[in-house]
């Protein structure tokens, strides 16, 4: 049953909704498909300064994504809760996405603490837009119903930005005599449609709940009723694992395509394509069945990732040279693990009501930076993993024509069995979450958040 409070959610405001989903998957395909191969082969860097670099965002992250959950919650705007934030940081975040990818002509130490510094700088700019963003679905609908359908339109078009990572950056970087002024010119690019993006989001969407977030609770309470939140631990440390293979996969694919399949980088270009539009089709997939109650949402959890690990642990026992069964497989295990997208966002606000449900605390941003912070740490461990392992099996592209059989198991192992690993492991997490359905449309009728309109700007006053 639908909040009788609320106005419906029109199409245009779901559409709108997802292009801020889109423009900060542009960080996550940026990190996930490049900036590995980009630090370690373009920018010269390190690959163990590399896996630091990735962990000591995290150790930032781990600070900066509950506080900026917990300012958003308490802010006190006329434009709402949360979509201040959207037009106060998409400029800052779009100019970081650039800054990353400038390439300055530096010495070694140079080039490690640019790195260091504008990668930092991007994480924090990127946690002040989408901490925010990711608790504002629990404002433009209570319904947690609605708010499935919105992430049906809203993961699409997150896909489509690692459509642009995948097909349009790689071409256009090619269009340039060489690597580095194509990645500044591109990214430039990159960088203002992200900023568009965001402020496109943030102008055609609505807050018509106004969550009564307990303004009393220190940080330190808000922390420790988020632990408390058992389902809420689930999700997050699920969605870590998730990131982690991700990363894992996305990020080793450019090594695995060049040294152990032997293919130019044109075929790594359709291969990330091909699992981009996979992504942009699960998500649809997702929400159709769920319409159709042709399947249930925490079954599908569990299903999707056991049959993608069974696909990527066939990967790994196929020859090198079959090259398009290798391809075939890798878009198959991308849209079997990206039907959870749709469901695992959702979330958020679902465990977010179970917290109220339980504990009488409203702590939506706090929730979703939690939410945003197992995104990030996946995406740092995963990094960190790939940096490392290459500097421990001796990877460097100055002096590699060819790979040994030695470093060529590292590439194996990076983009086939540990993402197989943590596809189960994300299944055996998602066994444990218990907010299916009926218990979800239970927490509707018993938070009853305040409307929008005359009502909302009484309670901001």
């Amino acid at each position: 049953m639908k909040n009788s409070l609320m106005s419906p959610v029109s199409f245009r405001e779901k559409f709108c909704y997802g292009l801020g989903d889109t423009s900060a998957n542009i960080f996550m395909g940026m990190t996930m498909m490049f900036l590995s191969i980009y630090y370690t082969d373009v920018f010269k860097l390190n690959p163990a300064a590399m896996g630091t670099l990735f962990l000591i965002t995290r150790l930032i992250d781990a600070i900066s994504d509950p506080v900026i959950g917990a300012l958003s919650d308490r802010t006190r705007s006329r434009r709402g809760r949360y979509r201040p934030w959207l037009l106060w940081f998409a400029l800052p975040y779009g100019l970081s996405c650039a800054a990353v990818f400038f390439s300055p002509d530096l010495g070694e130490t140079g080039r490690t603490l640019y790195a260091y510094i504008t990668y930092i700088i991007l994480v924090l700019t990127f946690s002040l837009v989408v901490v925010p963003y990711v608790s504002l679905l629990g404002a433009i609908s209570a319904d947690s119903e609605e708010r499935i359908q919105i992430n049906a339109i809203r993961f699409p078009l997150a896909k489509i930005s690692y459509l642009i990572c995948s097909l349009l950056v790689p071409t256009l970087i090619a269009l340039f005599d060489n690597d580095i002024l194509g990645y500044r010119v591109v990214m430039c690019g990159i960088g203002l449609l992200s900023t568009a993006l965001v402020l496109l989001c943030y102008f055609n969407t609505k807050e018509r709940v106004l969550p009564q977030a307990d303004h009393s609770l220190s940080m330190a309470a808000q922390i420790r009723y988020v632990v408390k939140n058992d389902q809420a631990m689930i999700i997050f440390a699920a969605q870590m694992v998730v990131m982690i293979m991700n990363t894992l996969k996305f990020g080793a694919a450019a090594y695995f395509v060049k040294y152990v399949l032997g293919m130019p980088a044109s075929f790594l270009s359709i291969l990330l394509t091909a699992g981009s539009i996979a992504g942009i089709i699960a998500p649809l997939l997702t929400g159709y069945l769920l319409k159709k109650g042709w399947v249930r949402r925490v079954p599908l959890l569990v299903i999707s990732q056991l049959i993608g690990g069974v696909i990527t642990l066939g990967i790994g026992l196929i020859p090198a040279d079959a090259i398009y069964f290798h391809a075939a497989l890798f878009v198959l295990a991308t849209l079997a693990v990206e039907l959870i997208a749709v469901i695992i966002w959702a979330t958020v606000a679902d465990v977010a009501d179970y917290g109220f449900h339980r504990y009488g605390v409203r702590i939506n941003g706090m929730i979703g930076g939690g939410m945003l912070f197992a995104t990030k740490a996946g995406m740092a461990i995963g990094g960190a993993i790939i940096g490392y392992i290459l500097a421990w099996y001796g990877y460097n592209p100055d002096t590699m024509t060819s790979a040994s059989s030695h470093q060529l198991s590292a590439f194996t192992l990076l983009y086939v069995w540990l993402p197989a690993i943590c596809m189960f492991i994300a299944a055996g997490l998602f066994s444990r979450y218990k907010l299916d359905e009926k218990t979800c449309q239970q927490f509707i009728q018993e938070s009853q958040p305040l409307p929008s309109g005359a009502n909302y700007e009484k309670a901001v006053r």
